[in-house]
């Protein structure tokens, strides 16, 4: 995502074609424990803000997170901003009979589309976006992360998670072998799991942990809590310090 009034660069990953049908499939193979840092992070929200009013979920995918999300702010009204048509449609499905439904807005637009469009007004209780910053490249990221935060209410919680790699060469290299001999183990093709490793960079970015920290705190966050982590798979929570 680039400045105001810019077009936010769109992941190069074809969310409308036969990977977005695929795309619940293999964010489960890529993400060790997918279904606890889903569950964590329902559990941070609700007791971060457990009487939250407004909760913004920016590119929930297929939707998975959402049931959880709901259960854990009962009382709260949702906007679920995704751009994929395929991935909007998979999340109104995964939701469909579940008694929070009506509690949703559902918005077929970027986080930056939706700004300037007039359609969010930085009041929300809490933000959640799960596994898109690590679509986007670091310049990118960061300006993601000044939007996130921008759509807080002062004390507004903040949940995010991203593929995010160590800073060590050495201990990159050792969480590559494992995270490959994983894959082969879930019986995943050789060449699939070289797809999975060449995507790294091209299609996926590491979001930097470092990084991170240093943006949230010059945005008058509380510096993030790291709340769980399987190979390069990260949860954050912070919190917007109310002035």
């Amino acid at each position: 995502m680039k400045g105001v009034g810019a077009v936010e660069p769109v992941s190069q990953l074809d969310f409308e074609s036969e990977y977005g049908r695929q795309y619940r499939t293999s964010i489960q193979h890529s993400i060790p424990g997918h279904a606890t840092l889903l569950e964590i992070g329902a559990a941070a929200i609700g007791d971060a803000a457990p009487a939250a009013r407004g909760i913004l979920v920016v590119g929930p995918g297929p939707g998975d997170e959402l049931p959880q999300l709901l259960d854990a702010c009962p009382e709260a009204e949702f906007v679920v901003l995704e751009p994929s048509a395929q991935m909007l449609q998979t999340s109104l499905d995964t939701l469909r009979g579940h008694s929070g439904f009506e509690r949703c807005q559902w918005v077929p637009k970027t986080l930056e589309e939706a700004v300037s469009s007039g359609l969010l007004h930085g009041d929300f209780d809490g933000v959640i976006s799960h596994n898109v910053l690590h679509l986007m490249a670091a310049d990118h990221q960061d300006l993601m992360i000044q939007k996130l935060v921008a759509q807080l209410l002062p004390g507004g919680v903040l949940l995010i998670s991203s593929y995010s790699e160590a800073g060590e060469p050495e201990i990159c290299d050792t969480i590559f072998s494992i995270a490959s001999r994983r894959l082969l183990d879930r019986g995943l093709p050789a060449e699939m799991v070289d797809r999975f490793l060449t995507s790294r960079n091209t299609a996926v970015f590491s979001l930097d942990a470092g990084r991170l920290e240093t943006i949230l705190l010059g945005l008058n966050c509380q510096a993030p809590i790291q709340l769980y982590q399987g190979l390069f798979a990260r949860l954050w929570v912070t919190r917007r310090i109310s002035f």
